[in-house]
């Protein structure tokens, strides 16, 4: 390159990119921006969750969300209320698919029965006020497509201040 020959002309030259250098920075700049947005509302949405329904939290969901971690929030009858977008990004579904139902939709043929009923087993441990820890399991679940997927879920009871048990917050990611 010639010193008094200008990038945008060596670029338009030499076609060596189809886009601008400053404008690819920019488009990466703009995506992290939204993404630290969306973040931020989901942490709200969950810190609104946290303030309606009195509950004591013991983890960090923040942090869990920021490390990649999807969230999953139900209630005791199992009914899912609210997801984290990547919750919904990893299985395809989109929030009306998912809301009301219970996570038995994204079970299938190779979702192991007896992992299924130690996971039901230690939910009903829970309601009893027996199990006061997360309870894990790993499991094959399904995407909207059918495509199977290994993953590593983690539940923690939702425990009021008072003591009652009320929600559960599945925190999982795919293996």
């Amino acid at each position: 390159m010639q010193s008094n020959q200008s990038y945008a002309n060596y670029l338009q030259r030499n076609t060596v990119s189809t886009r601008l250098f400053p404008a690819a920075c920019l488009e990466i700049f703009l995506l992290d921006q939204a993404q630290d947005r969306h973040h931020r509302r989901e942490v709200e949405k969950l810190r609104e969750l946290a303030e309606a329904f009195d509950w004591k939290l013991v983890r960090d969901y923040e942090k869990a969300l920021s490390e990649g971690y999807t969230l999953v929030v139900s209630n005791l009858a199992k009914s899912i209320l609210w997801t984290s977008h990547r919750f919904l990004a990893m299985t395809g579904y989109n929030p009306g698919e998912v809301v009301g139902q219970t996570p038995r939709f994204l079970q299938g043929p190779e979702t192991d029965p007896v992992r299924l009923r130690q996971l039901s087993d230690e939910l009903a441990q829970a309601h009893r006020g027996a199990v006061k820890t997360p309870i894990r399991q790993q499991l094959i679940n399904y995407r909207k497509g059918g495509a199977p997927y290994l993953c590593d879920i983690e539940i923690d009871p939702i425990w009021t201040k008072q003591g009652e048990l009320t929600h559960f917050i599945a925190v999982e990611k795919e293996v």
